[in-house]
């Protein structure tokens, strides 16, 4: 019996398909006798009585004149508009209709993509080749990924293109407010003026920094995306604190615990670890270098600021 019910609906289907092919066959057939040869071409399915729209002209001028004037305005606002202020009842279905056939629709979306198009963003200050620096005060700026214990850490870290000082601090979030604070944190630090920062296009540079920076008028420079050599001095130091203390220092997965051992190489890397790029001499013995040669300057790097 359960064999016999699928047979039976299959054998129904497949006669309701001879049957309509049937007609189909009579109406070709008919066609052809009537039509001859053009008979059998495709016919326009448009109906013979098309619906005539019944929108009194006068109601049809004020959709239109509402939308002239305010042509970012929906079909839902317009019926309201109208219908509270001009004691017209209107369904929006109907504004629709009128806009659609006054060209309205097309003419909004024209208007709204131009806008897209003219909104600019502010320009950004970009370098292709990275600034120049010939005193203290140009700073590069990057962020590192630690993957510790199974967890993710972000060590936001700044260099001075002068002087080579360093400076870097542990985040457990990358973002522009942790970017903000990390910044906060560089000026206490450093003992001169911030005139420049570069820095890549990541949003942590965005967003809470970039208007700390403007707030300040610090100049604030992008590069230009896959150009790692205009960053490269900060990118270097990011690979030496990775050789030197991260794959050597065993530690805590804990920010606390990861910014005790970072500062403490600070300490080292700016005022005891001699540089080759510094003719073997360190950050803080350059920058004091720098203040002999130059009256006037009495800013003194302090190691305990770390």
């Amino acid at each position: 019996m359960d064999r016999v019910l699928p047979q039976n609906r299959q054998r129904q289907k497949n006669m309701q398909i001879l049957w309509h092919q049937s007609n189909n066959l009579l109406q070709v057939e008919k066609r052809y006798d009537k039509y001859g040869i053009e008979g059998l071409q495709d016919r326009n399915k448009r109906p013979h009585k098309v619906r005539q729209p019944q929108t009194e002209p006068e109601i049809e001028h004020i959709i239109v004149t509402i939308r002239e004037k305010f042509p970012t305005w929906s079909k839902e606002k317009i019926a309201a508009f109208m219908e509270r202020y001009l004691n017209v009842k209107i369904s929006s279905s109907t504004v629709y209709r009128v806009l659609k056939r006054h060209g309205l629709i097309e003419r909004t979306w024209k208007l709204k993509s131009t806008y897209k198009r003219k909104k600019q963003k502010g320009k950004k200050n970009r370098t292709r080749k990275g600034l120049r620096a010939d005193k203290p005060g140009t700073i590069l700026m990057d962020v590192k990924y630690l993957y510790w214990c199974g967890k993710t850490f972000y060590q936001f870290t700044a260099i001075d293109k002068f002087t080579r000082i360093a400076f870097a601090k542990v985040y457990s979030t990358k973002s522009s407010r942790s970017g903000r604070r990390f910044f906060e944190e560089l000026e206490k630090f450093l003992p001169f003026k911030i005139e420049k920062v570069q820095t890549d296009n990541g949003s942590e540079f965005l967003g809470e920094l970039d208007e700390y920076l403007k707030r300040k008028g610090i100049e604030h420079y992008f590069s230009y995306p896959k150009s790692p050599k205009t960053n490269a001095h900060v990118e270097r130091f990011i690979q030496t604190t990775e050789s030197e203390l991260w794959m050597i220092e065993g530690t805590e997965p804990t920010v606390d615990e990861m910014n005790k051992k970072l500062f403490e190489y600070l300490k080292i890397y700016n005022f005891l670890r001699p540089h080759h790029s510094l003719n073997y001499k360190t950050p803080a013995e350059k920058f004091e270098e720098y203040i002999k040669n130059h009256q006037g300057v009495h800013h003194v790097l302090n190691s305990n600021k770390i």
